[in-house]
């Protein structure tokens, strides 16, 4: 027995000696002699690849991304895995080769152009693998194109009656001279006009009624154009009481048709006469830095980089000409608009008397029941009943207080 137990030990230690023999000759089993990247390439006659344009810097409108690799090998399954600036696994290809004549190329691709990897500039990394182990890592860099720069500038004349007046210059970057018209969605602007910025020519703007604009540039342009969209901000500010504003702004990516290019936006917010700023925040994507400027107006400006994410920011203020006597140092008042939407209308909007008021009348009718009862007036009251109804009532109430109160604060955090 004893000797039966030895031979079935060393049997197990001979087997994990073999399988681990057979990991690292599996990782052995090829020799990597050169690799890199290239824009593209083509087969020579001798079954070999000669490279176009090799490097590791490439751009969100270059076609594709070439992954080569020259070793020495006999049979492996050869793997890329493509790994985007976050980490994350982005795209996975690979076959079967046999070399024959050592050493052999090896070549895989990663479309850029047109796909979502063009909305991911940044450090990239490539993995190689052969049988699953990995060989090698690499890495390249997806640089942004420019193609245009946004100066937008906001002044709001006034808050009660909300009037705010928009302009927009663009400064575009043509590539081979391919800007003959410009389009953006637009759905708040209204009275929209259009003309060059240097020579101030009236330039023509179509707007649709699905919000999109058209501006027609007259032809190709030479790099550097520029003109100035002029119009009027069609949605009104949002209103607290006492005086009290936000005027905010939202971007989408499919505004500007899903422009993959990074946009570099500048904002200048022009404020009423008579105010008070309390707060600016970003919103998504977008980390607000501003800077306050005074003048006529009260002035804010800053700055974006804008990619295919939402972003957008809140100016939050106080306008003090719209009701005069509000103290500037008292805080927000609670919007007694804020209702519990599934509530009906008088439950929604229950006061503190009409809550007081009910839980009084309720427990006098609780405790005025066992009289009638006795006194023969054949008035019974289930008293269970309406110590639940006011119960009810009073969470109601307590209900629709705490939800005005996080309602409120949410909007002069947000």
């Amino acid at each position: 027995m004893k000797w039966h137990r030895s031979v079935t030990i060393a049997t197990l230690v001979l087997v994990i000696a073999l399988s681990q023999s057979g990991s690292a000759r599996a990782a052995a089993a090829i020799a990597v002699s050169d690799h890199g990247f290239a824009k593209n390439f083509k087969w020579t006659s001798n079954g070999h690849i000669s490279l176009i344009n090799r490097t590791s810097t490439f751009t969100q409108d270059d076609a594709r991304i070439y992954a080569y690799v020259k070793a020495t090998f006999y049979t492996a399954n050869l793997t890329w895995n493509w790994y985007d600036p976050f980490g994350q696994l982005y795209h996975s290809s690979g076959y079967k080769a046999s070399c024959v004549a050592s050493p052999c190329d090896a070549i895989s691709s990663l479309q850029i152009s047109g796909t979502k990897a063009a909305t991911s500039p940044g450090l990239w990394r490539l993995d190689f693998l052969a049988d699953g182990i990995v060989i090698y890592s690499d890495n390249f860099f997806l640089a942004a194109i420019v193609t245009q720069d946004n100066y937008w500038n906001f002044t709001i004349v006034q808050s009660s009656n909300p009037r705010i007046h928009g302009t927009l210059r663009v400064v575009l970057h043509p590539s081979n001279l391919t800007w003959s018209s410009y389009r953006i969605y637009m759905p708040y602007a209204s009275n929209m006009t259009a003309y060059d910025y240097l020579t101030n020519q009236t330039l023509e703007a179509i707007t649709y009624p699905d919000g999109r604009v058209v501006v027609n540039l007259g032809g190709p342009r030479s790099d550097g154009y520029s003109f100035i969209l002029k119009f009027d901000v069609s949605y009104v500010l949002m209103g607290f009481g006492g005086g009290n504003y936000a005027f905010t702004w939202r971007e989408y990516p499919w505004e500007r048709f899903n422009d993959v290019h990074p946009i570099p936006e500048t904002y200048s917010v022009n404020l009423p006469n008579e105010v008070m700023l309390l707060d600016a925040v970003g919103y998504n994507s977008m980390g607000l830095t501003y800077n306050v400027t005074t003048g006529t107006r009260l002035s804010l400006n800053f700055e974006a980089n804008t990619t295919a994410h939402r972003f957008g920011w809140t100016i939050l203020y106080r306008d003090l000409s719209v009701e005069p006597a509000a103290n500037p140092n008292t805080p927000f008042g609670l919007n007694s608009g804020l209702l519990l939407p599934f509530l009906p209308l008088t439950l929604g909007s229950l006061s503190v008397w009409a809550a007081v008021m009910s839980v009084f009348l309720l427990t006098a009718s609780e405790l005025v029941s066992p009289i009638y009862s006795r006194g023969g007036y054949g008035i019974l009251i289930n008293r269970k009943r309406l110590r639940l109804a006011a119960l009810l009532l009073v969470a109601i109430f307590m209900i629709t207080i705490t939800y005005q109160l996080a309602s409120q604060h949410v909007i002069v955090q947000h």
